[in-house]
């Protein structure tokens, strides 16, 4: 619009005028057209084409919104000024937002993870000792010290609330809430209420530098029914789970792989693979398709041997990897027919079926204490279906024991042992 008040003697600011004029009566009032070229005007004068009125309509719209847009004091600047101050101060309206798997109380944490997931590698090696059938690991929430079983059969972090005791621990309301409901939760050593906290967390011994890993939400048990432990603290290593479990400690880090070297004491965890793609793992089944709350290292049977003598079933068998358990765990059915056959049990081999179709062979015995077996109902598992054995550290020591956990492979390297 200034353009077209300009100045009289510009060609550019004539042919706006021209333009203006043409609209006037729909015809060249002036002695110039579009062109340029000079025409006569009077009786004779041509009319404009209505397609010529129409793109030169269009033209003119266009240059005059533009022009109406750059110019500050304009209602169209205004007005995108307004919009621009709208989305800055109201972004969740026009913004795509992530999805939430947990309550609003948790978008700390959550988007903490979400940042770490976008880091560098990361990995962390912390000693490990032998306590009382398991592997624990010393840690800190929110500067108080605890020490907590490595436990690959279940997902939390989760401790005693209830009592104090030397050798996990005494907690005393660390941490906040982590604005979700308690839940009962299930255990082979315990059993009872749980409240969810949420605090941070640090790894590693009192002689040594502790790393930090995080804020992470935490169990609780605020009220507990034993079943003979002593109310260990668990480290829970099992990472998937449905959304409608509680957040798993795994679930809450960038951490992809574990390693426990029960060779030279040491536990890892890894941002990043530690499997090489070419090696023949061992493949872990989700057995969520069964019912499971949550994905177990859980893989096929290939052969199950008892003193020696191979195990028929008409129905697959499938082995849990589980660093929580001492000895042997088999569901009740498969226990009692193979207690029948074998007569006891003195030894065990299990082979897992590896990704190329060979076996990785477990072996326990007598000799080893913690050699134990014993029937277990197992909640989701349909026994018409599959059996499971439970495999714990009698079958592991001596070994280095490798979980993909985001790949869903096993490695086993059974070094040291006859």
């Amino acid at each position: 619009l200034k353009r077209i008040r300009g100045d009289p003697h510009n060609k550019a600011d004539r042919r706006c005028r021209d333009l203006m004029a043409t609209y006037s009566d729909g015809t060249h009032s002036n002695r110039r057209d579009f062109g340029g070229g000079a025409k006569k005007h009077g009786a004779n004068a041509t009319v404009v084409s209505e397609a010529r009125k129409r793109r030169t309509l269009g033209l003119l719209t266009a240059m005059m919104i533009l022009g109406s847009t750059l110019d500050p004091s304009s209602p169209f600047a205004a007005r995108r000024k307004a919009n621009s101050e709208l989305l800055e101060s109201s972004p969740s309206r026009y913004q795509k937002t992530l999805p939430q798997k947990f309550p609003r109380p948790l978008s700390g944490w959550e988007s903490r993870v979400l940042n770490e997931k976008s880091q560098g590698s990361q990995l962390v090696e912390v000693p490990m000792y032998p306590c009382q059938g398991s592997y624990c690991i010393e840690y800190e929430l929110e500067g108080k010290s605890f020490r907590g079983v490595l436990d690959t059969g279940s997902p939390f972090l989760i401790l005693d609330g209830t009592a104090c005791s030397s050798r996990w621990g005494c907690y005393k309301g660390q941490g906040e809430s982590a604005g979700l409901e308690d839940t009962y939760e299930r255990y082979a050593s315990q059993e009872g209420n749980v409240a969810w906290k949420r605090g941070r967390l640090k790894v590693g011994k009192e002689d040594m530098e502790k790393k930090h890993i995080g804020e992470f939400v935490f169990g609780v048990f605020n009220e507990v029914e034993g079943k003979g432990g002593d109310g260990a603290a668990l480290v829970g290593l099992v990472k998937e789970a449905n959304k409608d479990i509680r957040p798993s400690f795994l679930q809450q880090t960038n951490f992809r792989a574990l390693r426990f070297d029960f060779i030279d004491k040491k536990f890892s965890l890894s941002s990043r693979s530690l499997i090489s793609r070419t090696k023949d793992a061992v493949k872990v089944v989700d057995v969520r398709k069964m019912g499971s709350p949550v994905k177990h290292y859980i893989s096929r049977v290939d052969t199950l041997r008892i003193n020696g003598e191979q195990i028929r079933s008409n129905l697959p068998i499938y082995a849990m990897v589980d660093t929580g358990t001492t000895g042997m765990y088999i569901s009740d059915t498969l226990f009692w027919d193979v207690f029948k056959q074998a007569k006891g049990f003195r030894n065990c081999q299990v082979d897992l079926k590896t990704e190329k179709g060979h076996n990785k062979p477990l072996f326990a015995s007598r000799p080893d204490p913690n050699f134990l077996v014993f029937p277990v109902n197992i909640p989701w598992l349909d026994e018409r279906k599959a059996h499971l054995l439970v495999l714990g550290l009698a079958f592991l020591e001596g070994s280095e024991l490798t979980f993909d956990v985001d790949d869903g492979r096993i490695d086993i390297k059974t070094r040291g042992r006859v």
